[in-house]
């Protein structure tokens, strides 16, 4: 009997961060395979022993079935000089880097409903506030560099405990091979300090954090991508404390609501407008307002800016108050980045809410809430950040070390790539912030020429890459290199 042929298969797309070597190994082993599955910078490699209808059975398989999250962009396969009786069984490798090409990360994910109910039955994650799986969790927020994997993200300082360990090696656990897995005994914690006294008890902190919400108080806490500004939607006094805080005379206040229910009392809905407000991404969308919640909140405005839960103690906050929205906007003061670091968050709001509540999980990206409005029925990103970044945008067109600024105020900018563009995530205002920026990103490159437009500060930069661009960009896109 002839032996099969090993085919090396290359999948591009969106497939690191969302359990896809799980998923690949479980559709292996069901159709009988031999080979292996890894990470590498240019996607996912699959060595299968195969014939050649059953090869396409299986690339046939992975885009129809493949995780929710995911995106394939692109399947490609070559057969190789290998022997099938190089493997005995199918399974994923340790990821490793031989490339320059871009690979896709998943953005923060909010957190799924599997993993929720998992807070009420499993001994060890009980009310655990950093619960998630391979279909959930942060991503882009904690990846420090590529291949994905814990030791590449700030997850690389928590130790998994036995029981995590377990799941995390486990094939046929939701949690195999999740970089960020934890649980009460291993993972990140809330911490604060409230009237001199240090709390780290989670329940502790949740009752603390409730009654000063329902006290009318304004509340910072530390989130997937940075701080929020917190306080109840319905009080007039502490939407009016909070405008003092954020030096903020009339621009609008996103507001988070407890479910669809109570969000549709409020505001007008519509089929896609509904899909988006409870899609994985969990955007800002912007709704046309009914009924008002405090008038501080949108002054003079009909829509509303509105999101649901995407944390676990988003929904705990709900369910301890009872309150029906929550405004949630960005922990910062005026014309500063959204606070990502204890430090960040004491020294702009330290003295000016009621009490800071931070968690040990270090924030390595900052993102901002993503804002969206539907326009003509299709969902227009009005702030492309959270849920969004870093997926790319692909072109026919060679765009290799093209970098574009944006405006001023409300800043992003895109760098080229082969065929990619990656958009960076919400920047805001570069008053002050832009030349140590570029300073940093751009440190040994050529510029060949630059084109300016003053209207909307566009600058176009043409770059001859080095032979070390692997230091390239790292600290906004980690993952391009």
């Amino acid at each position: 009997m002839a032996k099969n042929k090993v085919y090396a298969l290359i999948i591009q797309g969106l497939v690191q961060g969302v359990g896809f070597r799980p998923f690949i190994y479980r559709i292996a082993k069901d159709l009988g395979m031999k080979g292996c599955v890894e990470n590498m910078n240019n996607g996912v490699r699959i060595l299968v022993a195969a014939t050649p209808d059953d090869r396409d059975l299986l690339i046939s398989r992975i885009r129809t079935e493949h995780p929710r999250v995911a995106y394939i962009h692109r399947i490609s396969y070559t057969s190789t000089e290998m022997d099938e009786d190089d493997f005995d069984d199918f399974t994923i490798t340790p990821s490793h880097s031989e490339s320059d090409e871009v690979t896709q990360v998943s953005p923060d994910i909010a957190v799924c409903a599997d993993c929720m109910r998992d807070r009420t039955t499993q001994p060890h994650r009980i009310g655990y506030p950093f619960i998630n799986c391979t279909h959930c969790g942060p991503r882009f927020s904690i990846i420090r560099d590529l291949p994905y994997d814990r030791s590449q993200t700030t997850m690389g300082g928590f130790l998994m405990c036995p029981d995590c360990e377990k799941e995390y090696t486990n094939v046929i656990d939701r949690r195999f091979h999740a970089q960020p897995v934890a649980c009460n005994h291993c993972g990140p914690t809330y911490y604060a300090t409230y009237n001199e006294e240090t709390y780290i008890d989670y329940e502790t902190l949740l009752k603390l954090t409730s009654r000063l919400l329902l006290g009318g108080e304004v509340i910072a806490a530390k989130g997937i991508g940075g701080y929020h500004l917190i306080c109840d939607a319905s009080n007039e006094r502490a939407v009016a404390r909070l405008r003092e805080i954020k030096q903020r005379d009339t621009k609008p206040f996103a507001v988070m609501f407890r479910d669809l229910e109570h969000l549709q009392v409020y505001t007008a809905t519509e089929p896609m407008e509904e899909r988006c407000l409870v899609s994985w991404r969990r955007p800002i969308v912007l709704l046309r307002q009914r009924s008002r919640l405090a008038s501080g909140i949108n002054p003079g405005m009909h829509t509303l800016g509105c999101m649901l839960s995407y944390m676990p103690i988003h929904y705990d906050w709900f369910a301890r108050t009872g309150i029906p929205a929550l405004v949630m906007t960005s922990g910062n003061l005026s014309d500063l980045p959204i606070a990502i670091t204890p430090e960040d968050a004491e020294a702009q709001l330290a003295g000016k809410v009621a009490i800071l509540l931070h968690h040990n999980r270090p924030i390595h990206n900052r993102v901002d809430d993503s804002v969206l409005q539907v326009c003509g029925g299709q969902p227009c990103l009005i702030r492309r950040s959270r849920g969004y970044v870093p997926e790319p945008f692909f072109t026919d067109t060679n765009v290799e070390g093209i970098m574009a600024f944006g405006a001023e105020k409300v800043n992003t900018f895109a760098l080229g790539k082969g065929e990619t563009i990656l958009q960076s995530q919400y920047i805001g205002d570069l008053t002050g912030r832009l030349s140590g920026s570029i300073r940093n990103l751009w440190s040994g490159f050529v510029i060949c020429f630059v084109s300016i437009s003053s209207d909307w500060f566009v600058i176009c930069i043409r770059i001859i890459f080095p032979a070390k661009r692997r230091n390239v960009s790292r600290n906004l896109f980690p993952y391009l290199y």
